[in-house]
C-alpha cells in the first residue's frame, strides 16, 4: 500500500505541476481505453436502417481492428510527446556549433540527482584529462617557438609580428594554468667567462673572495691594460675576423664588434661574435629566403647579434648582404622595402619600419632587426645603421644632435680603437644607378620607386628596369626607364615586346609623335600599356586603365628625356641576347 500511495503522490504532483499537460495525458489514456469498446459495441449493432428494405451491413473485423488502431494513433502519439518531453531538453532541436553544452545543461535526461552527479564527475574527469592536454600541448608550443623565433629572425616581418604572436599566446597560457614565463631561450649554463686581460686573471686555482675594489698587482715591467669599450677589444675582433674564409673576411670587417654602448655586448653563438656565407651556403642561415638573394646575384653575407648584457631574452640581428653590384643590391633592397616605410637618410637609400631598419649603399644591403619595439632597441639599431652607412659611404648618415638618446651618440663613436673597415678604402665604384628614377617624371601619386633586375611583366628578355607607381582617383598606371649601351639593342627589346603582347592577341594601335622614334598601344584584358622607344631608352606606361591619360602621360615622360641616358650595362646585352636565343631555341624544338 505504501508503493501504491507514493505511485499515487508521484501522479498527484505530476499532475498538478502542469495541470493542462495533465488533463491532455488523462483525456489520452481515456480516449486509448474507450476506443477499443466503442469500436466492438458500435461495429456489431445494425444501428442503420435503409427504405426499400435494404439494411445495413456489419463491417468485417479487419476492417474494425484497422480503424480503431487509426483512432487510437492520435492520442496516442499525443500522450508519447508529452511523456518524451519530460526527458529531453526543451531546445533538443536547437544547434548552435559555437556552443558546447555541459552536463548540467543536459541534465533532464538523468533520471535521479545520483545519475546526475555520476555524469558529473565523468565529466570533470574529461575535462581534467582535456586540461592536461592543453598544459602539455602549451609547453610543446614553447619548445617549437625556439626554432621558430630563430628562423623568424631572417625575415624582418615575420620577427616583428612575433612579439604580438607571444603576447596573445599568453592569454592562453593563463586560460590553463601556466603562469611560467614562456621558455624560448636555451638555459644551458654557459661557462664562466675569464678576464679578457691576463694580465688581471686571478693566478690561483681555487676560487676566492675578492674585497670590492681590490686590484691585483701587475707583473714587473707590464704595462697597464688598455680601457676597453663594451663588445669585444680589437684583438678579439681580429681574432674573429682571422677565422672568416678570405672571399668574406672584407664583408665581416663591416659588422660593429667593438666600442658598443654601455649596457649592450655582442651575443655568443657557439663560441663565435660573428658568421660568415657564401651563395652557395646562404640556405643555411635564411632558408626559404636564400634564393630570392641568390636571384639578385648575392655575393656573400655577415651576421651577428647583440642583447642588453646579462638579458639574452630580446636581441638586435644584424644582416649585411653583399651582391654583386650596386644595380643588384637597389633591386633586392626594392622587392622587400613596403609602401608605408618611413623613409631615414642612411646610405643611398633606408627606411624603418617598426623598430627594424634597413638600408643598401654601394654593393650592400643590410638588415636590422630587433626583436622588441621599444625604444631602447629602436634607438640601437638606428645607431648601428649609422655607423655601418659611414663606413661604407662617409657621411650618407649625419651624426644624431644633441637631444638624441646616450645610446644612439655612444655607437656612433670609435674612439679611434677600431680601425676602419678594409672594404671602404675600395675604389669608387660607378655612378649611383639610382639616379635613373630621378627620370621618371613627376605625376599624381607617385610612390613604390622600385628596381626589377629579372622578368619585369613576366617578360625574360627584360630586366634591369626602373620604374615608379602612379595613381590619379581611380586611375592607377606604372612607369618604367630602361636604357640600353646601344639605340639598336632598346629597338630590339622594343620590337620584342610588341610580338609578345600581339602573341597573347593584344590590340596594337601605333601612335605618331615627335618626341620619340616610335610609340605604340597595347590593349588587353582591359588594360593598356603605352610603350615608346627613344634613342637607347625603351619605356613608357603600363597597366593603366585610361588610354588618354595614359597616352599623355607616355609623351610627357618620352619628351622629358635626354637624348642619351646613362646606362649600366656591361655584358648586360650578351646575356639578354643569349636568353632571348635559348628561348627562340626552345620555340623552334
Amino acid at each position: 500500500m505504501g508503493q501504491d500511495s507514493s505511485g499515487w503522490s508521484v501522479l498527484l504532483d505530476w499532475f498538478w505541476s502542469d495541470p493542462l499537460r495533465g488533463l491532455a495525458a488523462l483525456a489520452c489514456v481515456l480516449a486509448l481505453a474507450s476506443t477499443p469498446v466503442a469500436f466492438a459495441v458500435l461495429g456489431r449493432r445494425e444501428y442503420l436502417f435503409t427504405r426499400r428494405g435494404r439494411t445495413y451491413r456489419p463491417p468485417e473485423w479487419w476492417s474494425v481492428v484497422c480503424g480503431m488502431a487509426l483512432v487510437m494513433g492520435v492520442p496516442g502519439i499525443v500522450l508519447t510527446l508529452l511523456v518524451k518531453s519530460q526527458y529531453f531538453d526543451e531546445d533538443r532541436y536547437a544547434f548552435d556549433p559555437n556552443t558546447t553544452w555541459s552536463v548540467v545543461e543536459q541534465g533532464r535526461q538523468y533520471r535521479s540527482a545520483q545519475e546526475l552527479a555520476e555524469a558529473a564527475e565523468r565529466e570533470y574527469s574529461r575535462l581534467q584529462e582535456e586540461r592536461r592536454l592543453l598544459v602539455e600541448g602549451v609547453k610543446k608550443l614553447d619548445e617549437a617557438m625556439i626554432p621558430l623565433r630563430a628562423a623568424a629572425a631572417t625575415f624582418p616581418p615575420t620577427a616583428e609580428a612575433l612579439p604580438g604572436v607571444l603576447e596573445n599566446l599568453a592569454t592562453i597560457r593563463e586560460a590553463v594554468g601556466v603562469d611560467a614565463p614562456q621558455q624560448l631561450l636555451d638555459e644551458t649554463a654557459p661557462p664562466i667567462e675569464l678576464a679578457r686581460d691576463s694580465a688581471t686573471a686571478i693566478p690561483f686555482p681555487y676560487p676566492m673572495a675578492v674585497p670590492p675594489g681590490f686590484n691585483w698587482p701587475s707583473a714587473p715591467g707590464a704595462s697597464p691594460a688598455p680601457a676597453v669599450g663594451p663588445g669585444l677589444t680589437p684583438a678579439e675582433r681580429e681574432a674573429e675576423l682571422a677565422q672568416v674564409p678570405a672571399p668574406q673576411r672584407d664583408l665581416a670587417a663591416l659588422l660593429p664588434l667593438t666600442n658598443l654602448p654601455q649596457g649592450w655586448e655582442v651575443g655568443d653563438s657557439g663560441g663565435r661574435s660573428l658568421e660568415t656565407f657564401n651563395a652557395d651556403n646562404l640556405y643555411e642561415k635564411i632558408d626559404g629566403r636564400a634564393e630570392s638573394f641568390v636571384q639578385y646575384d648575392v655575393v656573400g653575407m655577415a651576421y651577428t647579434f647583440y642583447h642588453p648584457e646579462g638579458n639574452p631574452a630580446n636581441e638586435v640581428q644584424l644582416y649585411i648582404f653583399e651582391l654583386s653590384n650596386p644595380l643588384n643590391a637597389l633591386g633586392k633592397y626594392g622587392t622587400e622595402k613596403p609602401e608605408d616605410a618611413e623613409p631615414l637618410q642612411l646610405g643611398t637609400a633606408g627606411y624603418s619600419s617598426g623598430a627594424s631598419v634597413f638600408f643598401h649603399a654601394k654593393s650592400y644591403y643590410v638588415q636590422i632587426v630587433p626583436t622588441s619595439e621599444s625604444d631602447e632597441f629602436r634607438a640601437f639599431a638606428l645607431a648601428l645603421a649609422r655607423r655601418i652607412s659611414n663606413d661604407i659611404l662617409p657621411g650618407s648618415a649625419p651624426e644624431p644632435d644633441s637631444s638624441a638618446s646616450p645610446a644612439v651618440a655612444a655607437a656612433d663613436g670609435r674612439d679611434g680603437s677600431e680601425p676602419p673597415p678594409s672594404s671602404t678604402e675600395e675604389p669608387a665604384e660607378a655612378a649611383d644607378p639610382t639616379a635613373l628614377f630621378a627620370l621618371l617624371p613627376d605625376g599624381p601619386g607617385r610612390s613604390n620607386e622600385q628596381y626589377v633586375a629579372q622578368d619585369v611583366f613576366g617578360y625574360s628578355f627584360l630586366s634591369h628596369v626602373f620604374m615608379a607607381s602612379y595613381a590619379e582617383g581611380d586611375r592607377s598606371w606604372q612607369a618604367f626607364i630602361r636604357p640600353y649601351a646601344s639605340p639598336e639593342r632598346a629597338r630590339e627589346v622594343f620590337d620584342l615586346y610588341r610580338a609578345e603582347a600581339e602573341a597573347f592577341d593584344a590590340k596594337i594601335q601605333e601612335v605618331e609623335s615627335e618626341s620619340v622614334d616610335a610609340m605604340y598601344v597595347a590593349e588587353n584584358f582591359g588594360l593598356i600599356d603605352v610603350l615608346f622607344l627613344r634613342g637607347n631608352v625603351f619605356g613608357g606606361v603600363n597597366g593603366a586603365t585610361d588610354l588618354d591619360a595614359a597616352r599623355a602621360f607616355a609623351e610627357r615622360f618620352a619628351g622629358s628625356l635626354p637624348a642619351e641616358v646613362p646606362h649600366f650595362d656591361n655584358t648586360d646585352s650578351e646575356t639578354e641576347t643569349d636568353t632571348k636565343a635559348a628561348s627562340d631555341a626552345e620555340e623552334g624544338d
